[in-house]
């Protein structure tokens, strides 16, 4: 009888863990859009297949990982291996409106010249951070995450990966998985 009672137990909570994390899942895909959640899947499968290109030995979840430690290496030379984008999702991220969701373009004047720098920075109102926004209670790695990005903007490479790896990421997680591909998506 106890038996039988743990496994209730254990079963009807694996189901409340597995549903409050559906519910995240559609409550952040259902702020960022339909057709932006396809570009974003689509960022996300173009990285894993690089990753098992590149790390043929590890896990994707191992991969992630080596990934974010080999991009702040001073050892690496090979920056082509951290390009992940096949054209095709390229062309969707940009079509779908998820890169400008993401991402906003501002211009810098310098002082007694009529000229400009244009600036690339996050779009701090954009359905990606009202996405990640709406269920950053949910996970501490999101949370620092996107109070982090909304006050700071884009953060160089070195302090958004000891960020990532510091908050101790599992990269089976759909979030983690995200925020790192579209860290390095621009």
């Amino acid at each position: 009888m106890r038996k039988i009672h743990l496994i209730l137990i254990l079963t009807l909570t694996l189901s409340c863990s597995q549903k409050q994390t559906d519910n995240r899942i559609t409550k952040f895909e259902n702020v960022l859009g339909e057709r932006q959640t396809k570009a974003l899947n689509s960022l996300v499968f173009d990285f894993e297949k690089n990753l098992s290109k590149i790390y043929p030995d590890l896990t994707i979840e191992e991969g992630y990982n080596k990934y974010l430690i080999d991009l702040i290496s001073d050892s690496t030379t090979n920056w082509q291996k951290f390009d992940f984008q096949s054209d095709k999702t390229n062309k969707e991220f940009h079509q779908s409106g998820l890169y400008d969701e993401v991402y906003e373009y501002s211009y810098s004047h310098e002082l007694d010249s009529n000229d400009s720098t244009k600036i690339l920075d996050v779009n701090q109102i954009g359905t990606y951070m009202r996405a990640l926004y709406a269920i950053k209670d949910s996970d501490s790695l999101i949370k620092e995450y996107w109070y982090k990005r909304e006050g700071a903007g884009l953060i160089q490479n070195e302090l958004i990966v000891d960020g990532i790896l510091s908050s101790k990421p599992n990269f089976d997680d759909y979030f983690h998985k995200r925020i790192v591909v579209v860290e390095f998506s621009f």
